[in-house]
């Protein structure tokens, strides 16, 4: 387990009245959401689909743990979740039983290949198409027409959790670059070349960017097939401080030490850190890999542009 680092009372306290206003329970109930998907097509195609449901492709799990892991899978509830529809060809479509067009009715959606995709779309409620050549595709498409789903898909289903953790911590790091961006204007922070490294003076900064990132470390316990339990994540926590703290040092790095670093630059910073914290709690939950400082600088730099682009739209968007 990660150590906490020595932080001073003034900023647990303030982390710990922010975090009181985290609605982890609606987390859970998003996670615990019921819903049913409809698997149709031939014995081959069904079984195919089944595999494609259970893998997880996470380019960093290779780099960082150089094994597999999904994370925590509860075949009980995939089956509560799965109907299954087979055939051996079109005509069995023609002749559906009345069972099987109630459960591709009442279903969430219904996941077929291409060559049943148009014959089954006027008995399906909603469609989507699995390509084996595009698994990440499919995953993708589903998460974006199925947002009230997205929590309940993850939960259940490990296909769908790295594309989906990404898009959290998008959205949070995107939080706390516009955050950094607008504080570390002119004429809003004493002194905002060291916004970043920690100081007395940022205390605020850095405690609405820590309660950010465990909001966003709650979403990936949710969405890697966990129950969010406070309590229960001790470790994450502990890595969230850990790498605050380790992020003083890189922070400067990255920055040169430039006293007339610009707000685009923190802004970018901000999304930077956020991104390779988020990235590190993703691999603990799927794999319990413990995130390294070499971990942090390294994944911090790869976002350090696309963070800078982010913060540079943000001030654009907001000068319009």
């Amino acid at each position: 387990m990660s150590k906490l680092p020595k932080l001073n009372n003034s900023v647990l306290s303030r982390i710990r009245e922010e975090l009181r206003h985290i609605n982890y329970q609606h987390l859970n109930e998003s996670a615990r959401k019921r819903f049913t998907l409809v698997l149709a097509g031939t014995d081959s195609e069904i079984n195919d689909m089944q595999r494609w449901l259970d893998t997880l492709e996470y380019p960093l799990l290779k780099q960082w743990a150089r094994r597999s892991a999904t994370g925590v899978v509860d075949e009980a509830r995939q089956r509560r979740r799965l109907r299954v529809v087979r055939f051996a060809d079109a005509g069995d479509i023609a002749l559906f039983p009345e069972e099987y067009c109630v459960a591709l009715r009442q279903a969430a959606f219904c996941l077929t290949t291409a060559r049943w995709a148009t014959l089954l779309a006027p008995h399906a409620s909603s469609l989507h198409v699995y390509d084996a050549g595009d698994g990440e595709g499919t995953a993708a498409e589903i998460l974006e027409t199925q947002q009230e789903l997205r929590f309940a898909l993850s939960h259940c289903f490990p296909v769908f959790r790295a594309i989906h953790a990404r898009m959290e911590i998008r959205a949070t790091a995107i939080q706390n670059a516009s955050w950094a961006l607008f504080t570390a204007a002119p004429n809003l922070v004493p002194n905002p070349g060291q916004v970043f490294t920690i100081p007395a003076e940022a205390l605020s900064d850095f405690v609405v960017l820590t309660v950010n990132e465990i909001k966003m470390m709650f979403e990936l316990v949710a969405l890697s097939g966990r129950r969010v339990q406070p309590l229960h994540t001790l470790p994450e926590f502990g890595i969230i401080l850990g790498l605050a703290k380790v992020a003083q040092s890189a922070a400067t790095n990255l920055l040169g030490k430039a006293p007339a670093a610009g707000p685009i630059i923190k802004g970018g910073v901000a999304y930077a850190f956020t991104s390779a914290i988020g990235e590190a709690l993703f691999l603990y939950q799927i794999a319990g890999v413990r995130p390294s400082k070499e971990f942090l600088e390294k994944r911090a730099k790869v976002w350090l542009e696309e963070g800078k682009t982010v913060a540079k739209k943000l001030l654009k968007r907001e000068r319009t």
